[in-house]
C-alpha cells in the first residue's frame, strides 16, 4: 500500500490518498480531501489499472475524471494519485516530488 499526502498550495486544501494493489496492476483507491472538487473526483475513482493509467496515452481514468471535476488544470492532486498508484503496484519507488517557486 502507498499513502500520499498532497498539499495543493494556495487553496489550502489537503488530500490524502491510499492506494492498495489488489492484484498485479489493479489498484484500489481511497481518497479523502477538504476540497469539494476532489471529493467529486474521488467518487469516480474506486479501482484503476496501473498499466492503463501510466503507460497507455489517452486511457487514464484519473486524468479523465480530473478534467470533468477539477476547475484548475494545475491542481497537483491527479499526479499525486498517479504517483500513489505507481508506488503501490511496484512500478516506482516512493519518493517525494516538489515544485518550488524561487
Amino acid at each position: 500500500m502507498a499513502q500520499v499526502e498532497i498539499d495543493a498550495g494556495i487553496c489550502g486544501f489537503s488530500t490524502n490518498v491510499q492506494a492498495e494493489s489488489q492484484s498485479k496492476y489493479q489498484c484500489k483507491l481511497n481518497i479523502e480531501s477538504q476540497c469539494k472538487h476532489v471529493l467529486k473526483l474521488a467518487e469516480k475513482l474506486d479501482e484503476v489499472n496501473a498499466m492503463d493509467e501510466l503507460f497507455k496515452k489517452g486511457k487514464s481514468q484519473v486524468l479523465a475524471a480530473a478534467q470533468e471535476t477539477l476547475p484548475h488544470l494545475t491542481c497537483p492532486v491527479p499526479i499525486g494519485i498517479l504517483r500513489a498508484v505507481e508506488a503501490s503496484t511496484g512500478l516506482a519507488l516512493p519518493k517525494d516530488v516538489t515544485v518550488k517557486f524561487k
